[in-house]
């Protein structure tokens, strides 16, 4: 079954976005293209599969937590545009009246 022009304006409102003509034709064939491939795992038999949170039970590599010196705190100050007492010095993001 196509994506109509009603499923493609009910997703441009869902996602609130306006599509030029080009635009929704070359997102419908990408729409459809996804559709059937999902069409094509609903088809995949998995009785007796138990589910799985990695793929093949493999484990991610891990590297152990080490500590490691940091930079002294002169040379990164003397880095940034601004600081004072120690620390970054910031422009507001929140004006006193807006509070």
């Amino acid at each position: 079954m196509p994506l109509t022009d009603q499923d493609l304006e009910h997703l441009e409102r869902l996602a609130r976005v306006k599509l030029s003509g080009e635009s929704r034709e070359k997102l419908r064939g990408q729409l459809a293209r996804i559709i059937e491939f999902v069409k094509q795992l609903q088809g995949i038999d998995t009785a007796g599969m138990e589910p799985r949170a990695r793929a093949a039970g493999l484990k991610p590599p891990l590297r152990g937590d080490e500590t490691k010196p940091c930079l002294p705190r002169e040379e990164v100050l003397a880095a940034s545009p601004d600081n004072r007492k120690g620390y970054f010095a910031v422009p507001p993001v929140i004006e006193a009246d807006e509070l």
